[in-house]
């Protein structure tokens, strides 16, 4: 049986996805109880624009890994990568130019996301450099 790469990433993705999504829930909750409702909404949307790049990297993923990344290459990645600046950019233009959305709460939700990825990368993901050698 020929082991799957592509699909373990696709499934470690979906944790991460998880995991990105329920810290920015508890932040947004801790907003929303300390600066009101708004906060809390404003931390969610913010948090969200932050999940955008989890979201593609899981559902590529798993497109790919059903041909086994045949058609994956440096330049889809690379094509990936911009279009999820882009997005990115083009979703805190608009919400900064909402009057619904309050901006340091929209920040601290992005923040929030940011830091939960990096933190699931450097305490939840097995390396192959650990004392395992695996």
């Amino acid at each position: 049986m020929i082991a799957n790469v592509l699909a373990d990433a696709a499934r470690q993705s979906l944790r991460l996805l998880m995991w990105q999504t329920g810290c920015v829930v508890a932040l947004a909750a801790v907003f929303a109880a300390v600066a009101g409702g708004k906060a809390g909404w404003s931390t969610l949307v913010g948090g969200g624009i932050g999940l955008i790049w989890t979201i593609y990297m899981t559902v590529m993923l798993r497109r790919h890994s059903v041909d086994y990344g045949v058609r994956l290459s440096m330049a889809t990645v690379i094509a990936g990568w911009v279009a999820k600046v882009a997005l990115t950019i083009g979703l805190l233009i608009i919400a900064f130019r909402s009057q619904a959305i309050a901006p340091l709460p929209l920040l601290g939700g992005l923040g929030g996301a940011l830091i939960a990825y990096w933190a699931w990368l450097t305490f939840r993901v097995k390396h192959a450099d650990g004392a395992n050698g695996e």
